[in-house]
């Protein structure tokens, strides 16, 4: 090899050598201000794996929600228990029952609107699965139906003062503060058995107005036939926000019954409605509050029977579940004596618990005036302490305070416009 071969080697190998160290300079410095924008980045952002909400949804909740006692416990009250006395409402409107004993009635006496507390007696936000209808008893008198809409008697275009009340009854059944609803305009009348359930997750509730001019609902039984359809699907409930799926599923099957049928169909602007329903279900979460005062036994069971004289004197009447629920004189379950553990009231218990669904409950603060005074009167009957979830002891200091507490969620639900124990708050908290 001459001296020239040796020296191109010799200049090649150096040319190779510098590029392959210019190339690991260049992979360090990217390497360097990769990391540096990535760390800069995670200072500046949440992680979206580890502080993500969880809370999206009021979805079932294993522990019970109740208002937080800001107060230190004191020892329980020693004095004797005093006879329990009717709650004086200021507001007539309440549903408040008549606070004297009462003869057991059971459920099948009852009439078919009574609400139910959550089924589990567990959690603030249960809810069933399907649709839950309003609980307003009501069907409107309908003339006979009539083959067409001019063979209808020309008397029928009075409406009288009633009808018109009528109306106002019906068409409150669909609210636009807490339905998303649909209006069909239809070119010829469509029957009611032509009319099929749409795709929905929530309540869905139908109103039309019939040959007479009338607004009725709209169910299979009807043979009436309408013009106009409005149909409404809830916003929120306890088990969370409508969904822009289950929006979009209600809109389809209400456009393809409309194309069906000929008919116009007009819809919210659904952007809106669904910022509506998750701010809607923000406020019913932040009012959903189930309380408990509980009775746990000592070094003994608890007698029942001393529990059910004490009940029925009360005026608690015994369920078809084995609770005992105090109900109004008009049926609806204001709260309820069950099993701490949940389970079914036998001969004896290991521990009560007394619950109280606070939105559901109209003249609520009157009733947990009741309630706690029921609650003292039994503890002390029975020889044993009251006390919250966590095992602290209810004094008068910290019933005041949830008290308190109370009518503070009840005066953010009457500000909203949600009455507690009303027809709206019986369906946002189902």
């Amino acid at each position: 090899m001459t001296d020239t071969q040796l020296g191109a080697l010799i200049i090649a190998g150096a040319f190779v050598g510098a590029v392959f160290a210019y190339n690991q300079w260049q992979e360090y410095r990217y390497k360097k201000q990769a990391n540096k924008a990535f760390a800069n980045n995670r200072r500046n952002q949440d992680d979206v794996l580890i502080n993500t909400p969880k809370n999206l949804v009021r979805k079932g909740d294993p522990q019970r929600l109740e208002p937080v006692l800001d107060t230190p416990a004191l020892p329980q009250d020693e004095r004797e228990a005093e006879p329990l006395q009717p709650p004086v409402l200021s507001e007539p409107e309440y549903d408040v029952p008549k606070y004297t004993p009462a003869p057991v009635r059971y459920d099948e006496d009852m009439p078919d609107d009574v609400p139910d507390l959550p089924p589990s007696y567990r959690s603030t936000y249960v809810a069933p699965a399907q649709s839950v209808e309003a609980p307003v008893a009501y069907t409107p008198e309908v003339a006979a139906p009539v083959s067409d809409f001019a063979a209808a008697p020309a008397s029928v275009s009075v409406r009288s003062f009633d009808d018109a009340e009528e109306d106002v009854l019906v068409t409150s059944l669909i609210d636009p503060a807490l339905d998303f609803i649909a209006e069909v305009h239809a070119g010829q009348a469509i029957a009611a058995a032509d009319v099929p359930p749409f795709p929905a997750t929530k309540r869905v509730q139908m109103i039309g107005l019939n040959q007479l001019d009338q607004w009725e609902t709209v169910n299979s039984t009807s043979r009436n036939r309408y013009l106009e359809l409005r149909v409404g699907m809830q916003l929120a409930d306890r088990q969370g926000a409508l969904t822009q799926e289950s929006l979009n599923a209600f809109c389809m099957g209400v456009q393809q019954f409309a194309d069906e049928h000929e008919a116009v169909v007009t819809f919210p602007q659904r952007s809106a409605k669904l910022a509506a329903a998750r701010e809607l279900d923000d406020f019913c979460a932040s009012v959903d509050v189930l309380i408990g005062l509980n009775i746990p036994a000592g070094a003994r069971p608890i007698p029942m029977e001393k529990v059910r004289l004490h009940a029925e004197n009360a005026g608690m009447v015994r369920a078809n579940d084995g609770t005992f629920q105090y109900r109004s004189d008009s049926g609806k379950t204001l709260f309820v004596l069950a099993n701490q553990d949940q389970t079914p009231l036998m001969a004896t218990s290991k521990g009560l618990t007394l619950l109280f669904d606070v939105p559901r409950v109209a003249g609520g603060i009157a009733v947990f005036d009741y309630l706690t005074e029921f609650a003292q009167s039994l503890s002390q009957a029975l020889a044993l302490e009251l006390v919250d979830d966590n095992g602290k002891p209810l004094n008068a200091k910290s019933l005041a305070n949830i008290r308190r507490q109370l009518a503070e969620l009840y005066a953010s639900m009457d500000d909203r416009g949600i009455a507690p124990g009303s027809v709206a708050a019986l369906r946002l908290f189902a």
